[in-house]
């Protein structure tokens, strides 16, 4: 994005983002939602929230067994405790899981 200094000459501002237009500057949601749509429809797939895929991938780690502490960290929740509460329903899958891996330790 590019700034007027008083006097009138220009600087560029400097935006710590992942994701920014060709001159840095953040995105606009409605921007990133319509181009989401878009790759959607060109990949032949329904229509989804892009914040569905948060959702997905904090679920497939829980799954795949990696900490919740991690994953709490990552999405940015204020504890482990609600991260626990949200995705609660991958854990019974991962609790047979844990039980199989100790039994199989346990009897060789």
């Amino acid at each position: 994005m590019w700034h007027s200094k008083p006097g009138g000459s220009e600087c560029q501002l400097y935006h710590d983002l992942l994701f920014r237009t060709a001159t840095g500057a953040p995105l606009r949601q409605r921007t990133v939602k319509r181009e989401f749509r878009r790759l959607l429809a060109a990949g032949g797939l329904r229509t989804i929230r892009l914040y569905d895929l948060r959702h997905t991938a904090a679920t497939l780690a829980v799954a795949a067994g990696v900490s919740v502490k991690v994953i709490s960290d990552q999405l940015g929740h204020a504890s482990i405790s609600f991260t626990l509460e949200r995705y609660s329903h991958v854990l019974p899958s991962i609790q047979d899981e844990a039980a199989a891996r100790v039994e199989r330790m346990l009897m060789g």
